[in-house]
């Protein structure tokens, strides 16, 4: 095979086939060999307290995404200034 031709079969991009692959074939190791109803039992709220914090974290990743809030603009925006929170 020809280095042109190898180095073409190197180049992943956005579908990056071999760790599409490989990432399949560790899930399907891993819930072939884990308890995974004992690993969800472990993992799974000590308290009512423990449950609310993070039903409360999932509600607040979830309302909103990066560039809604003003302060965000110098994220997206990088030299913009900043935000006046003062209104």
């Amino acid at each position: 095979m020809s280095q042109k031709i190898q180095n073409q079969q190197d180049i992943q991009g956005e579908g990056d086939y071999q760790a599409a692959r490989r990432y399949r074939e560790e899930v399907t190791e891993f819930l072939d060999k884990a308890d995974v109803e004992q690993l969800a039992k472990a993992a799974a709220p000590k308290s009512a307290r423990e449950a609310r914090e993070l039903a409360l974290a999932q509600q607040s990743g979830a309302s909103r995404s990066k560039g809604d809030a003003p302060a965000d603009v110098r994220a997206m925006y990088p030299g913009q200034p900043e935000a006046d929170d003062s209104k």
